[in-house]
Parts: structure tokens; sequence; C-alpha cells
């Protein structure tokens, strides 16, 4: 079984039980049973992100999510990946989006996670891929 453990590096309330509903449902339809593990889903500030992106993609910016997988979820004891989300990031999303402050960092955990199980959007083909498995996941957990 893989463990969502939520770290706040900012005030913003964060939408912990949407999180863990997406998390739990991602998890048990896209990683196999064995998998064990932890992912570490840390929201934080612009800095830390531009920080981040430029020491591991070489790009001198913010950016609004970050994903990293880091072990093979073989153990308890591992951890599968880390994912950063940027809250000043997401605030101005939310507004550009239209959306509550809540949706979007939903949205960017969705977005996170299935970063994680290896889903990308390089290509226009795997772009579309990975918005929909963002909008059946996000459908879900909002039902």
């Amino acid at each position: 079984m893989m463990q969502l453990l939520i770290f706040k590096e900012v005030s913003n309330r964060i939408p912990r039980s949407l999180i863990q509903s997406l998390f739990d449902m991602m998890y048990q339809k896209e990683v196999s049973k064995k998998s064990q593990g932890m992912v570490n889903l840390i929201f934080t500030h612009d800095k830390r992100l531009k920080e981040l992106n430029s020491q591991f993609r070489n790009k001198d910016r913010a950016t609004d999510v970050l994903s990293f997988n880091i072990d093979e979820p073989l153990d308890s004891d591992s951890i599968f990946g880390e994912i950063y989300i940027s809250l000043e990031t997401a605030l101005r999303q939310a507004d550009d989006y239209n959306a509550t402050l809540s949706e979007e960092i939903v949205r960017l955990s969705c977005h996170g996670f299935l970063h994680l199980l290896g889903y990308d959007h390089v290509d226009k083909k795997d772009e579309v891929v990975m918005k929909s498995k963002e909008e059946i996941y996000l459908s879900k957990v909002y039902s």
C-alpha cells in the first residue's frame, strides 16, 4: 500500500481529505497492489519551485508543480516520489482559471501524481492522454 504524507511550508489551508481521496483512488487504479512506499506532497513557495526547476530542469523560473520519482516502491520505508506545489502559483492560476484555491490545489496534486506514475505531456499525444486521465480522476473525486 502506498502512503501519502503531506507537508506544508505555507500557512494556507490544504484540502487534505480531497487530496487523500484522490491519491487513494489513483493509486488503486494505476499502481500494482504489491507496490509500497510513501509519496511526499510538499506545499511551498515560488522561490523553492524556482530553485528545484533550475537545479533539475535547467529552467530558471518558478513553476506550479514538480514531481520526482525517487525509489522503487518495494517496501514501506521507500520513498516512491515527491511532489512540490507552489501555493503562490496555485493562487494565481486559480484566479486565471476562475477556480477556488482548493480546486487548483487538487488539480495540481492530480497532475503531480500522474507525473509520478509515468504520464507526461511533452508531445501532443501524451498531453491528450494525461489531460484525459486528469479530467477522469478530478470528476470522480468531486462526484
